[in-house]
């Protein structure tokens, strides 16, 4: 081979050198440039079955009770699936992405949302810390979150919704009745002085306790509404005193087929400063969970028989 060749193979060999640095890792480093280490990547999320999250001097925990996320010191209070799924969703999120350092300044953490306004997590296994760290605010971009580590003067940004995820102010499951109302058959009212049934036959309702008469349709319409499909507006202190529940002031039972939906209402929830009562106290019957239904609701489910007719 003659030298012009070995010159010409060697210059070959060191433009192929510079190409694959300027490539790979020369490219490598300027899309890495300014990333940082992120401190959630070595979490293993599957071991997390308790949540502390602390903001504005309230804090709630959330615990792993075989497949649902139950509110600690509650008895029956779950969190709703889709919300924890969001909530896990996010830890993911962060886990996997990179982290942009946006500030090195403690003193600007307030800036970001991550000072007294901030979002405290710890992520734990039983009582074993597994992580802690700051959730701040939402970006301009409205999906990544600013986060900074617990004990970290820095403060970084990391593509996920960290900050719609936790920042919740109420965790609580306000559903009491999930259902189809055309599988009810067969309704109960229990008052102090009164008691009636009726029952849906051959696809009419009909009165059938303590004797027999007509029901309306449009008259029975709202009750099956109520006792199939039924949100409570707000989740009161979970304290039986006041609440009138022990009365059996109203108690609905709806029935259909392998299931019996009852509720019990009691007395009037006293607002600071109300005009007018807007709330009523409810819970099921196989629950102590309180909860509280509208007025409307509570007259809804106050009747005569008259008043079906």
């Amino acid at each position: 081979m003659s030298k012009k060749n070995l010159f010409l193979g060697g210059i070959l060999v060191v433009l192929i050198f510079f190409a694959y640095i300027y490539n790979g890792p020369l490219q490598n480093w300027k899309a890495n440039k300014g990333k940082s280490d992120n401190f959630l990547s070595s979490l293993n999320l599957e071991q997390i079955n308790r949540i502390i999250i602390a903001r504005k001097g309230e804090e709630t925990t959330l615990e792993l009770v075989g497949d649902k996320w139950r509110i600690m010191g509650t008895k029956d209070f779950y969190v709703q699936d889709d919300i924890m799924t969001t909530v896990l969703d996010s830890l993911k999120e962060a886990k996997e992405s990179d982290l942009d350092l946006v500030s090195e300044n403690e003193e600007k953490k307030q800036d970001f949302g991550i000072g007294d306004d901030g979002i405290n997590l710890k992520l734990q296994e039983g009582d074993n810390l597994m992580k802690e760290f700051k959730i701040g605010k939402v970006a301009s971009d409205f999906k990544s979150t600013y986060i900074s580590d617990f004990g970290d003067k820095k403060t970084y940004l990391v593509s996920a919704a960290l900050s719609s995820a936790f920042g919740r102010s109420d965790w609580y499951n306000k559903n009491i009745f999930s259902g189809d109302k055309e599988t009810i058959n067969e309704i109960r009212f229990q008052y102090p002085d009164r008691e009636f049934s009726v029952e849906k036959q051959e696809e009419e309702w009909i009165g059938v306790s303590p004797y027999k008469f007509s029901v309306s349709e449009e008259k029975i319409d709202p009750i099956l509404n109520i006792m199939s499909n039924l949100n409570s507006p707000l989740i009161p202190e979970q304290n039986f005193e006041k609440t009138g529940l022990e009365k059996n002031l109203i108690i609905i039972e709806a029935q259909g087929e392998g299931f019996s939906n009852v509720l019990m209402v009691g007395g009037a929830y006293e607002e600071e400063d109300q005009d007018e009562v807007r709330y009523y106290y409810a819970k099921k019957g196989d629950s102590d969970n309180i909860y509280l239904i509208t007025k409307e609701q509570k007259e809804n489910l106050e009747k005569q028989i008259w008043e079906l007719k």
